[in-house]
Formats: C-alpha cells, structure tokens, sequence
C-alpha cells in the first residue's frame, strides 16, 4: 500500500491538497522553503532540499506548477525529479501545461522504468479546499489504477481520458472555453447596466435560462462586490488559452471564437494580470464609462 507521497508545489491549489493528503495519513514531503512548506510541516508534512531527494525517498511523486518552464526545472533539472526517479515510482502531474512537455517527461521516466500521469485538476481553490476537484488524467491504466486512491484524497470526480497528453487536452478545452464564457458574459453584465437593467436580476434569471454557464457563477458576485483576488488569475489563463491555440496549429483546428476570447483576456491581462479571471470586464467598464457594483 502506497503511503509516502512527495509533493512539489505548495500554492493556492496544491496546499489544500496537502491538507487532504495529510488528513488522511499519508507520509507527505514538500520541497523546504518553497511556497506554504512551514505550514504544512505544521500539518504534519516532512521537508526535503530538492526534488531529485524526494524522488529517492516516497513512492508516489505529485507536482502542481504554474509553467511549462517550472514543469522543466523541477523534472529534468540537475537535481530534479528524474535525477532520483526510482523504477515502478509514479509522477502525477496536476499541472495546467502542454501536451508535448506531457510527452516528453513520461517518455524520459519510462527510460527510467518510472510511469508519468498528466492529471491537470477543475474546480479553482474552492474545489481544491474541499475536496472535490475534477481530475482528467492521461496515462496507462495500471499507473492511473495505483494513483487514483491517492487522488481521491482531494479529488471527487477522477477519469482516465487516455493515453499522455490526453488528460491535458481536455483541460485546454475547457479552459479555452473559460476564456470566451468570461469575455463573453463581461459584454453581458456591461450591457445590462446600459440597459438600465440590474446585472444582479439578469444574472438571477439567465441563471435559470438556456444561456446560463457555470461561468456566471464564478464571476458575478465577485464583479459586483468589486472583488478581484485572484483565485484564478489573467496571467495563468492567459497561459492556457494560449496553449489551446498552440495546440490548434499542431492539429490544424481553426479557433475563431478562442481567438476573440484570447484577445480580451489578453488585454485585461497586459493591467490586471494578477488578478481575477473575471477582471476581465475591466477595459470594457473604461471603454464604457461603467462600473458594475451592487445595487444597494
């Protein structure tokens, strides 16, 4: 039975999954001085200096990590994971990245006799808090088999697309289509105020219409009370969106409306990068001459 388990990536999303590792008994190691490390050794997590040393100690390793370049350090670096990769050891990848860097890590663990799983996560930090996290994996089913009991530690619905690279593609798609529901319902929220409706009463009635999205309840409440803390932030969609267009050449799929999207989120990012998707409203509220707020 799998009890020691690394984890890399101790931010908004990976410590509450450590809190959910912990709490279910689990043998946790994280990196020493990176990210909330002092917290989860509060928690009961253990500390090791790099990668390559947690690879030697646990049998499971799980990463969460911004950037296909973090992807890269933290794998393939002098003291890297693969530097200690053990045979049989099981790398998890719960990080938002692109299909080719999916690629290349599990076929350099392989040569290893390691097995690589890309299992990039849904639901935001909220989701991550508690516990019911979408988890879409790419990998062989004996790998996926023996880390699905640890995922169900933080993850609610977990599902095996297919072969690597695979789990990545879904997460691409959906977070494509975050990108055009939340610049599409900017426009809709902006057009409301400029009706003299109420974006609060719109938002109550498209909710239980035909042209609702899980979007609108991601952004409304947090555009009207002005509250733009990232949870998931411009720069990090940004990233994403622009991976599915990546992708979309490599595979010749034309994305006109991702592209649209793109564009909006890009702007919103180029002043309001670190905060909020949502913030994407922000340079359609100036071109305007409207702030959304809440009706008092």
């Amino acid at each position: 039975m799998i009890k020691k388990v690394g984890y890399i990536g101790l931010g908004t999303m990976g410590f509450p999954m450590v809190q959910h590792l912990l709490s279910k008994d689990y043998e946790v190691y994280v990196l020493h001085g990176r990210g909330r490390y002092e917290e989860a050794v509060n928690l009961g997590a253990k500390t090791l200096s790099t990668p390559k040393e947690i690879a030697e100690t646990v049998d499971v390793i799980l990463t969460c990590l911004p950037l296909p370049k973090t992807i890269n350090e933290v794998y393939e670096g002098e003291e890297g994971i693969l530097a200690g990769v053990q045979k049989e050891q099981i790398l998890v990848d719960h990080s938002t990245v692109d299909r080719n860097t999916n690629e290349r890590i599990a076929k350099l663990a392989e040569q290893k006799g390691a097995e690589f799983i890309d299992a990039p996560v849904s639901g935001g930090p909220m989701g991550a808090i508690a516990g019911t996290l979408t988890i879409m994996c790419g990998g062989n089913e004996r790998a996926f088999q023996k880390a699905k009991p640890i995922m169900e530690a933080y993850g609610e619905y977990i599902l095996l697309v297919g072969e690597v690279g695979s789990g990545t593609v879904v997460k691409l798609l959906n977070n494509m289509l975050i990108g055009v529901h939340q610049a599409a319902l900017a426009e809709c929220y902006v057009m409301a105020e400029k009706s003299g409706v109420d974006p609060a009463i719109a938002y109550d009635l498209i909710k239980r219409s035909s042209g609702f999205s899980k979007s609108m309840d991601w952004s409304v409440d947090a555009i009207l009370d002005r509250q733009f803390e990232a949870r998931f932030s411009l720069e990090l969609l940004n990233k994403d969106i622009n991976l599915a267009l990546d992708l979309a050449k490599e595979i010749d799929m034309p994305l006109d409306m991702v592209k649209l999207g793109a564009e909006k989120v890009s702007e919103a990012k180029n002043d309001y990068g670190h905060e909020d998707i949502c913030a994407v409203v922000k340079p359609l509220e100036q071109k305007t001459n409207i702030t959304l707020a809440r009706k008092k």
